[in-house]
């Protein structure tokens, strides 16, 4: 699967392209104007690239820290249950292997999610990369 069509759309025609809205995960369409490209969902979010790249990293680590968040919340509720013998329904040394195991995962995804750098874009010749002064 591609995320753009193999053949752009001319100029003003929308064509749907195989990503997924950033904000509601609905599908995106793509329209081209003077070589330039936006995308709008069904909903209506729409976005530039710049705006999609941002978009798309921002929810990519959002997903991930929702990750880290559950495989931790399951290897401490499973270490709770194991160690009130609430898991009766559960061997306790399979709750034990998977609490371990969610844990690690969890600290794996963290070590990901410290790594891993957005690509951002860069300035373009009339941008004035110093901070704007105001009196």
């Amino acid at each position: 699967m591609d995320a753009l069509p193999g053949r752009l759309p001319p100029d003003g025609v929308d064509v749907f392209t195989g990503l997924v809205c950033p904000d509601c995960r609905g599908s995106l369409a793509v329209r081209l104007h003077r070589g330039h490209a936006a995308f709008t969902c069904r909903v209506g979010h729409s976005f530039s690239t710049d705006e999609l790249i941002a978009g798309k990293e921002s929810a990519l680590e959002l997903r991930m820290w929702e990750a880290v968040y559950a495989f931790e919340e399951l290897a401490v509720l499973l270490s709770n249950l194991d160690g009130h013998r609430l898991a009766d329904r559960v061997e306790a040394d399979a709750c034990r292997q998977r609490a371990t195991q969610a844990a690690e995962h969890a600290a794996r995804l963290r070590s990901i999610i410290q790594v891993d750098r957005p690509v951002t874009p860069r300035a373009s010749a009339g941008d004035d990369p110093r901070p704007a002064v105001t009196s």
